[in-house]
């Protein structure tokens, strides 16, 4: 089959062609390949995944509210829960606010059964193991096969959980069939809200434990609501501290890494992360001002150091980033477990990064953060505590990515709430953080 793009344009139309995001994300549709001009299997089996998703979504959306239309509605007694299983298909950023809200699920049952699913393949899953909030930790990813679901499926159904909880992260058709098939008697969930119309939140009625949400609520704040359905004493914002927990091996490691590095006590560490999530290139401020700004750090601040992180996808770009300033900058990006480059930040004086992972990781360490903010709603997921630096510029738009998904920003041909963004900007900013940080907050 010949790869004639015009015929491809009358069938199916320009914009499936054309619809490319303004900051350089692939369309959905794939190239032909040079060798042979043959038309990648990908665009018929996509065309074929949109025309039958609203059908069999119809279909689940059935058959889930046949089965529960069957069962009598139950009263939950708190002092009777034996065993919860957590969902927690979401980024690590994500997961790390929704740490206090854990920590005090733990606390108000100390000797139940927890369990925590992930399966997003973020890291989720290092940031408390071992902290003894769980008993297990299961890692399924939505990619795993029909066979891992359903053996999993058959796990779940087995250990007789008395509650599962879906944080709206965790809101797939595929997490919902296992709720509802759990054998739990209770669900609880958020569900449809201010701000999280209906069709970002159709598997709502799965949950007989409802939790709705305040449209300016922040991520910890809708968290620490799940758990209060169950009893738990909700702590307010200003309390509910977000963690990680590192082992002494961790901190060895940073320890060692620094020491290899040539880092000593003399020295003002910075670290940067000039990256955001693959699926969320949209945050990324420009590589090209990153340069800029590292380049007038490394000139004008004699005794400082600059760690570079990052995720093994952007080893290369990371490496591009700092071509020449290599006596200046270190290269961590690709190299780290995610505990072990908390450890890191917890020894760098500042983090300078995107609206990212690693900025809510820095908080959990008690680094402060200067944060670089696009199209986020900064109320949902803003730094938590004080002492950090927010460079965000408020344009008529903003904020165009809130929890309905990316529809919005997408179709912003301009992205100025992060363009408009200079390296002069942040560089000042960062002047001004480091003279009002804390003497005792070192490098060493």
């Amino acid at each position: 089959m010949i790869c004639d793009l015009a015929r491809v344009r009358r069938e199916i139309g320009p914009a499936a062609i054309d619809r490319r995001p303004p900051w350089g994300r692939a369309g959905a549709f794939p190239r032909c390949r040079k060798s042979d001009r043959i038309v990648h299997l990908k665009l018929p089996m996509g065309f074929t995944y949109k025309t039958l998703k609203a059908p069999l979504r119809i279909a689940i959306e059935g058959w889930l509210k046949l089965v529960l239309s069957l069962r009598p509605r139950q009263k939950l007694d708190p002092g009777s829960i034996e065993r919860i299983l957590v969902f927690a298909y979401h980024g690590l950023g994500n997961f790390i606010m929704y740490t206090p809200a854990l920590k005090r699920l733990r606390e108000r049952y100390p000797e139940a059964r927890i369990d925590l699913q992930v399966g997003n393949n973020t890291g989720c899953e290092e940031v408390l193991a071992g902290a003894g909030l769980f008993d297990n930790i299961y890692n399924c990813p939505y990619k795993a096969g029909a066979k891992a679901w359903f053996k999993r499926l058959i796990e779940i159904r087995r250990t007789r959980y008395d509650i599962t909880i879906n944080e709206f992260h965790s809101h797939s058709w595929l997490l919902a069939m296992v709720a509802v098939h759990s054998k739990a008697p209770f669900r609880v969930g958020h569900v449809t809200s201010p701000g999280w119309l209906p069709h970002s939140s159709r598997f709502s009625f799965i949950f007989n434990m409802p939790v709705r949400m305040a449209e300016d609520e922040h991520e910890i704040d809708r968290y620490m609501d799940l758990v209060a359905e169950l009893g738990v004493s909700a702590v307010p914002l200003a309390e509910a501290r977000p963690f990680i927990h590192l082992t002494d091996g961790d901190r060895r490691f940073a320890q060692d890494y620094m020491a290899r590095a040539g880092l000593g006590p003399a020295d003002t560490v910075i670290g940067i992360q000039p990256g955001t999530s693959a699926a969320m290139r949209w945050k990324q401020w420009p590589i090209d001002r990153y340069r800029a700004l590292i380049e007038r750090m490394v000139s004008e601040m004699p005794t400082l150091r600059i760690i570079l992180f990052g995720n093994p996808l952007e080893v290369k770009m990371s490496a591009e980033l700092i071509q020449g300033l290599e006596a200046r900058v270190t290269l961590a990006a690709g190299q780290t477990s995610v505990k072990q480059v908390a450890a890191l930040i917890e020894r760098c004086r500042w983090l300078i990064c995107n609206d990212s992972g690693l900025m809510h990781v820095a908080v959990a360490v008690g680094t402060p953060v200067v944060a670089i903010y696009g199209p986020t709603d900064i109320r949902r997921t803003k730094p938590w505590g004080t002492g950090h630096a927010i460079i965000r510029h408020d344009m008529p738009c903003s904020p165009c990515f809130r929890l309905e998904g990316e529809e919005e920003l997408r179709r912003c041909p301009h992205h100025d709430c992060l363009m408009t963004i200079t390296p002069d900007e942040v560089f000042g900013q960062m002047l001004v953080a480091l003279d009002g940080v804390a003497a005792s907050k070192g490098c060493n």
